[in-house]
C-alpha cells in the first residue's frame, strides 16, 4: 500500500518510524497461510468496511478471526470482538490513511 510515516508517544516513550504498509485481500482460510515465526507473531482478517467504520467512529468494535502462534510453536485460531484498544496504538490519522489508501485501490 505503500510507506507511511507514523509517530507515537506514550508516557515516556517516543517511536517515530516510516512503516511499509501491506494489505493481503483474500477469501482464503487461515490454513491456507504458513507464517514465518521468526517474521510474524500472528495475522488477523476482518471485513474492510467494519475495520474503516471502527477507525472513523461508526462502530465500537469489529469481528475478527486470528491466528496467533503460541510460545511452544502451535497455532491457535480466535474470533473475537475487538476495538481500537487491540490494534497497535498508532495514531488514528495512522488507521485512516491506511483506509484511504485502500479505498484508492479498489
Amino acid at each position: 500500500m505503500g510507506i507511511i510515516d507514523y509517530c507515537v508517544i506514550r508516557e515516556d516513550f517516543i517511536d517515530k518510524e516510516i512503516a511499509n504498509v501491506f494489505l493481503y485481500k483474500s477469501k482464503k482460510s487461515f490454513d491456507n497461510f504458513t507464517l514465518q515465526e521468526e517474521e510474524v507473531a500472528g495475522i488477523v482478517k476482518a471485513e474492510f468496511h467494519h475495520f474503516a467504520d471502527l477507525w472513523f467512529g461508526e462502530r465500537e468494535t469489529i469481528k475478527i478471526g486470528r491466528i496467533e502462534i503460541k510460545k511452544d510453536g502451535n497455532e491457535i485460531l480466535i474470533d473475537e470482538n475487538v476495538g481500537r484498544n487491540k490494534f497497535v496504538p498508532h495514531q488514528i490519522e495512522f488507521y485512516k490513511t491506511v483506509i484511504e489508501k485502500n479505498i484508492q485501490k479498489i
